[in-house]
């Protein structure tokens, strides 16, 4: 871990090293001041004639140099370093998250891993801050004391030697102790962001169904788990800090009792003790900043580790060694061969030795049950997963062999659970999620084509109204006509796939109507896979529709020839009332299943 550590900080190990350097100056300044008095004192009984307003004015000046060399140093550190490192890290940790594959995902819980990243951010920082302000400042102020002191109370230095080793021995131990208990209770910590996170997120049906107290006592537990942990954890810092410091207390006195004895036979004068002291004063000061800076690296030794990890780890799904550009043409096909799936510890396959074909350019459905692979269909195109056995082939190549951003710029989505949004964001800014760079003409017409253009016309600042986190100022049917019109909007030349999971689900037959018709143009020359429960929705669009079970296939064909058949399709489509006609103008048969 220190290694990963180590690199974490290697960016900045130049300044850091500018840092130091300042300090190195700084706590030297410091000894020179706590000298200054007795070099004043001195010299004023040699030198009567210089009046003591001259002492005076000399004291204040190094002082304000000192202080603002000091604040100087301090702003050079949080600038060049500490803020830096810290959105640094941010940053990382991010990309980190977003480049980790889906079964990566599913195994987080997504508020606990927040909790991960802030605790781990912030005591890397922390540790830094600590390395730097606390530990090399009270190395040099350790060896700016002790020095003196051997030359000038040489009696005393074994003693406080003593002391100092004493000192870091009960210091380690007691984080040794502490340990179990602190990393109890950052994985309360985690526990705790997680729970809060899904408790304001689940906000309404807890409101709705009277669930606040039976979400207060889990979150009740959790606090008082944490509350255990940090007792057990202070009761053994009270102990062993009674130790150090009577320790501590012990040498000083010592020292003391040494110098009075010394100052009566004259061999100190009251200067040099005065003098004396200070050092010792500021000497066992740096040991108590080893003490807080131990205290804090095993503090954050859990959440640092925790970070590191995340940092350090390799997502299952990445770019193949001989990955290389794929050329694309201008229709796209897709394959499946024997493909079999499940799900990250999940030993039931949800696929089984799947085969289809779906040639470029045709807009295929996919229906059947919840829970038969619909869905993982879609996943494993775009390398969200992979398969355990047989082969996904896009232009006849296997998707592991094709660059994870070129494959996945292949797609264009719109997911069931409505579209991407961000807090405070402009409406035009939300559909313009998937390209950045749309005019407004091309969000406008997006917007149209996904009827959602009449809406957003009646919000209180058109397309400039603002939009609430997860778009809870939008009914279900707008989010979902907002992740068409997203989808809409992304596709360029480049993306050949067009993938609509269960897109009119929670829309009125009459908008669905409207939009399938509006959606004619957009779909020309590009290959589609339309997933849904409400068969309307194939009807109307696909060439060719195949009917899913636990099994694998169970039907395929038009919706004319499904309903001729009498199977499942036919019995759904009686249950929809959805008319067995064909399209007036029905598609060329481009899906096939082999």
């Amino acid at each position: 871990m220190y290694r990963q550590f180590r690199d974490l900080l290697r960016p900045f190990r130049r300044e850091y090293r500018r840092f130091i350097a300042g300090v190195v100056l700084r706590q030297a300044l410091v000894v020179l001041g706590g000298y200054s008095l007795v070099w004043a004192l001195r010299l004023c009984l040699e030198r009567v004639f210089i009046p003591e307003w001259s002492f005076v004015a000399a004291f204040i000046l190094f002082d304000a140099a000192y202080m603002g060399f000091d604040l100087k140093l301090n702003y050079f550190f949080s600038s060049r370093v500490s803020y830096p490192l810290f959105g640094k890290l941010r940053m990382s940790s991010m990309e980190k998250t977003l480049r980790m594959p889906m079964e990566w995902h599913q195994r987080q819980s997504s508020g606990e891993l927040v909790g991960k990243v802030n605790n781990g951010v912030g005591k890397v920082v922390q540790t830094a801050e600590g390395l730097s302000r606390e530990l090399v400042p009270a190395l040099i102020q350790t060896a700016f004391s002790l020095a003196p002191l051997v030359i000038f109370s040489p009696v005393t230095t074994p003693a406080l030697l003593v002391a100092l080793v004493l000192y870091m021995w009960l210091t380690v131990l007691e984080n040794r102790r502490r340990r179990p208990f602190a990393k109890k209770r950052y994985q309360g910590y985690n526990r705790d962001f997680g729970l809060f996170s899904e408790s304001v997120q689940a906000i309404q049906p807890v409101v709705q169904y009277g669930q606040e107290a039976q979400v207060l006592r889990r979150y009740r537990r959790v606090q008082q788990r944490i509350v255990a942990q940090g007792l057990a954890e202070a009761r053994i810092g009270n102990r062993f800090g009674f130790r150090r410091n009577l320790a501590l207390a012990i040498a000083k006195r010592a020292c003391q009792g040494v110098w009075i004895w010394q100052y009566r036979h004259h061999a100190l004068d009251g200067a040099m003790i005065m003098y004396l002291n200070m050092l010792t004063e500021q000497l066992l000061a740096s040991f108590g900043g080893y003490a807080s800076l131990l205290e804090r690296l095993y503090d954050g030794l859990e959440p640092t580790r925790v970070l590191v990890k995340l940092m350090a780890e390799k997502p299952a799904i990445a770019d193949h060694p001989a990955a290389r550009p794929v050329s694309v043409p201008e229709r796209v096909g897709v394959k499946l061969k024997d493909v079999r799936f499940a799900y990250p510890r999940n030993k039931t396959a949800v696929l089984r030795d799947l085969r289809l074909t779906i040639t470029p350019g045709a807009v295929l459905g996919l229906v059947g049950r919840s829970g038969c692979g619909k869905t993982p269909i879609q996943n494993l195109l775009t390398r969200l997963f992979d398969v355990q056995e047989g082969s996904v082939e896009i232009c006849g190549k296997d998707v592991r062999r094709w660059p994870l951003d070129q494959i996945r710029g292949l797609f264009a989505h719109v997911s069931q659970n409505g579209g991407v949004f961000f807090s405070g964001t402009r409406m035009a800014d939300v559909l313009r999620f998937t390209r950045p760079d749309a005019s407004l003409r091309e969000v406008v017409e997006a917007a149209k084509a996904a009827c959602l253009h009449d809406d957003i016309c009646r919000m209180p600042e058109k397309y400039k109204t603002r939009i609430g986190q997860g778009g809870q100022s939008l009914s279900k049917g707008q989010q979902q006509r907002v992740a068409l019109a997203q989808a809409l909007l992304s596709l360029t030349d480049e993306r050949k796939i067009l993938v609509l999971d269960e897109f009119t689900s929670a829309l009125d037959s009459e908008t669905e109507e409207r939009i399938l018709r509006n959606l004619e143009p957009w779909l020309a020359g590009r290959t589609v896979i339309i997933v849904a429960h409400r068969l309307s929705t194939v009807r109307k669009l696909a060439d060719e529709i195949i009917v899913l079970d636990q099994t694998g296939i169970a039907e395929q064909g038009t919706h004319a020839e499904l309903i001729a058949r009498g199977g499942w399709y036919a019995e759904m489509a009686r249950l929809q009332a959805v008319a067995p006609g064909e399209f007036a103008n029905p598609r060329p048969r481009l899906a096939r299943v082999v």
